[in-house]
């Protein structure tokens, strides 16, 4: 939003996320008509998609956290089967690893328009993001966590002839933006400080305080930018799973196509893309219901709306909170079977679920067929590449109930599977 009468002031991101690890011993039974110590179903109740993450926003998981880092290939031997590996009326002996949790990045994409001015309770709501953001960024439960930031708007960039705020040199068709900020993507996809892992937050803190504020709110041509150098990363990394935060106070305006539905298109395009890049929102202020049109399209509910009436400081730093859990990857990397180096066969490959503050685990079948569309409320999971699997991927079901539970690898007894519906 701009106003032309605030003054910069200084700002500071904090982002992150910690690798979650989940890991507790048990056993499969010592024969395949043998009572089995664990459920057959793990409880559900959330909506169904056929991705592996993608809890709402405001839901955290739980599970322990373990050192981040690329996910170990499973080594699957020429025939498929494991050498003595359990089988129909065989002898089963099954070992136990912990599932280690794909790495997150977050990246935060944050509105530095003049109205960031505005003063607040606590000063500037500049000022009030800025110490939250910092705060979010130097906890220790972001540690591990992948963390990168760019602002809008760009105050010098490209436009196009005839829109407000938009001068052109005549006869090179040379256009630039004097007012409100550049509209265009491509002055958007390049961060101010980049994704890395560990988060860079000294960079990053030192960046936000040396941004200055003004201008208006290009929120659309911003965030197809910043997606765009999410998705290239996320190709380029495909370990990692990418999310975005914008943070922004006001409702898009300048440039053309800049509708709260144009920015909600770009967030649900990420989302159905071929990396399904996630977008959450922090709105600060009031009359920002239209913001909810964007987290809906981009697969993570409703925005957080923080009142600018109430302690801006702690609504924003607790929204935070919720979508660090919520960030949290639902991919576990295969874990070795054992220190040797036998190979692990996929087909027997099962997972189990602990809730918190229990040592009972309740068997997660896998999806029927290992078909994610076959992912339902019971839950379940899948490979990433059944061909060729080098991920554990969570139903959203699943997914969800790790709020208050963990994960575990259990290795040489027949998977366990969802009957076809």
């Amino acid at each position: 939003m701009r106003n032309l009468s605030s003054k910069p002031t200084k700002i500071a991101l904090a982002a992150a996320l910690a690798t979650l690890v989940a890991a507790v011993s048990v056993s499969c039974s010592q024969s395949s008509d043998a009572p089995s110590d664990v459920d057959s179903n793990l409880p559900g109740g959330a909506s169904n998609t056929a991705e592996g993450g993608g809890p709402t926003s405001g839901t955290s998981h739980g599970g322990g956290r373990g050192p981040a880092g690329d996910p170990p290939d499973l080594d699957i031997p020429a025939g498929g089967v494991g050498e003595g590996s359990g089988g129909e009326g065989a002898g089963c002996d099954a070992q136990v690893r912990e599932g280690q949790r794909g790495p997150v990045d977050m990246y935060f994409l944050v509105d530095s328009s003049g109205s960031m001015g505005d003063e607040v309770s606590g000063g500037s709501k500049w000022d009030v993001i800025s110490n939250a953001l910092i705060g979010f960024l130097e906890d220790p439960r972001s540690a591990g966590t992948g963390a990168g930031i760019g602002y809008f708007p760009v105050e010098t960039g490209s436009c196009t002839s005839g829109q407000a705020g938009c001068i052109c040199i005549p006869f090179i068709n040379l256009c630039f933006a004097t007012e409100g900020g550049a509209c265009e993507p491509g002055d958007y996809a390049t961060p101010a400080v980049q994704l890395a892992l560990p988060a860079p937050t000294a960079t990053i803190v030192d960046d936000i305080r040396a941004h200055e504020i003004g201008g208006g709110t290009p929120t659309r041509p911003a965030l197809e930018g910043a997606l765009e150098y999410l998705s290239a990363w996320a190709t380029e990394h495909p370990e990692r799973k990418p999310v975005l935060v914008l943070a922004t106070d006001g409702e898009p305006e300048d440039c053309d196509q800049n509708t709260p539905q144009d920015v909600a298109d770009v967030a649900a395009s990420a989302l159905n893309g071929p990396n399904q890049v996630r977008t959450f929102v922090i709105g600060v202020g009031s009359s920002l219901l239209n913001l909810n049109l964007v987290p809906e399209a981009g697969g993570t509910g409703q925005a957080f709306l923080v009142d600018t009436g109430g302690d801006v400081a702690k609504e924003f730093a607790d929204a935070l909170d919720e979508i660090r859990g919520a960030a949290a990857s639902c991919d576990f990397g295969i874990p070795d079977a054992s220190s040797g180096s036998e190979a692990i066969d996929p087909k027997k490959v099962n997972v189990s679920y602990i809730p918190s503050g229990s040592t009972t685990p309740t068997r997660v079948p896998q999806a029927a067929m290992g078909d994610p569309s076959n992912c339902d409320s019971d839950g379940g999971w899948y490979y990433d590449d059944p061909a060729a699997p080098t991920l554990i991927k969570l139903c959203e079901a699943t997914c969800e109930a790790l709020s208050t539970g963990s994960i575990q690898v259990e290795f040489g007894c027949d998977t366990i599977e969802q009957p076809p519906r």
